[in-house]
C-alpha cells in the first residue's frame, strides 16, 4: 500500500487523525516531462484513525485551464482505508506548463486532508475531431452529390459549381449507371492520396507536414474504400478524408460514397 511508508514515517510522532496520499503510477512524473494528451493513472488512498472516509476528490490547476475538479466522488461504502483508481487524460497545452494536482479526502468527523503532486507537461497538438459517416451520392443519383466545407455537409450541386468544395463526377464510360469513382473541384480544392498517413491521430501539424510533400490535383480518380486523401489549396492544407465504403448498386439512385472527414478550423 502507498500509505505504508507515510504511516511508518509518522510512527514516531503523534499520528494524524486523517492521512491522504496520491500517486501517478504509469509515468515517471518525478523526473520526466509528460506529453500533452497523456492518460494518467491516479491512485488516491486515505486512512482515518477514528472515523470513516466519506468522500474523495482530485483538483487540477494550471495557468492555461485554471482550477478544475477532475474527480469528486462520495463513497458508496464509507470505510477507514479506501483506495480509488482514476484515469485522467491531460489536455493539450500550447506551451510547457506546470500542472498541480491535489488529492483530497473527507471523513465523517468533518476533517479534510490533501496530498499535492506537481508535474511538467510539454505542449502538443490536439487530434482533430472527425465528422463521421458522411454520405455523398453519385452525380447521376439525383441526390446530394456535392460537399460544402462552409457547413460541413453534402448538398445538391447547383448551377454554380464553385459554390461547393467538390462534387462527384458523372461517369463518361459506356455504362451510364456505373459510378465514376471520381471527385472534382471547381473551387480550387486539390486532392492527394496519402498512403500511410495516420488519419485517426491527425493533427493540424501532421497534416501540414504531410501536405508539403504531396502533389495535389483538382480531380481525384479511382477512389476506393480505405483511401486516405488530404485536401487543400496550394500550400494550405485544409483537412483529410478517409473513405469508409463505396456502393455502386444496380441503377443510380443508391450509388454513394461514405467517408469521414477531419477539417482544420481556419
Amino acid at each position: 500500500m502507498i500509505l505504508t511508508s507515510v504511516l511508518l514515517l509518522a510512527s514516531c510522532e503523534k499520528q494524524s487523525e486523517l492521512v491522504t496520499i496520491m500517486q501517478i503510477d504509469n509515468v515517471n512524473w518525478q523526473k520526466e516531462y509528460i506529453p500533452s494528451g497523456t492518460n494518467l493513472h491516479f491512485i488516491i488512498e486515505a486512512e482515518s484513525q477514528s472515523s470513516t472516509i466519506q468522500r474523495m476528490a482530485i483538483i487540477a490547476s494550471d495557468i492555461e485551464f485554471q482550477d478544475r475538479t477532475i474527480l469528486d466522488t462520495t463513497l458508496a461504502l464509507p470505510n477507514k482505508k479506501p483506495q480509488l483508481s482514476y484515469y485522467y487524460t491531460l489536455p493539450y497545452y500550447k506551451d510547457t506548463t506546470t500542472v498541480s494536482f491535489k488529492g483530497y479526502s473527507y471523513d465523517a468527523a468533518g476533517r479534510v486532508n490533501s496530498y499535492p503532486i506537481t508535474i511538467h507537461v510539454t505542449p502538443g497538438a490536439s487530434p482533430i475531431r472527425p465528422v463521421d459517416a458522411i454520405t455523398l451520392y453519385s452525380a447521376a443519383s439525383g441526390n446530394k452529390s456535392a460537399f460544402s466545407l462552409s457547413n460541413m455537409q453534402t448538398e445538391y450541386l447547383g448551377t454554380d459549381s464553385t459554390a461547393v468544395a467538390w462534387y462527384d463526377m458523372l461517369n463518361e464510360s459506356e455504362d451510364p449507371d456505373a459510378l465514376s469513382f471520381a471527385w472534382h473541384s471547381e473551387a480550387g480544392i486539390k486532392f492527394s492520396r496519402a498512403e500511410g498517413f495516420n488519419f485517426a491521430e491527425a493533427t493540424a501539424q501532421s497534416l501540414a507536414d504531410t501536405w508539403k510533400n504531396l502533389t495535389g490535383s483538382t480531380t481525384i480518380k479511382n477512389l476506393k474504400a480505405d483511401d486516405v486523401l488530404l485536401f487543400g489549396k496550394k500550400d494550405n492544407v485544409l483537412g483529410a478524408i478517409k473513405i469508409l465504403s463505396i456502393h455502386d448498386e444496380p441503377g443510380t439512385a443508391s450509388d454513394r460514397y461514405i467517408f469521414s472527414l477531419k477539417a482544420i478550423q481556419k
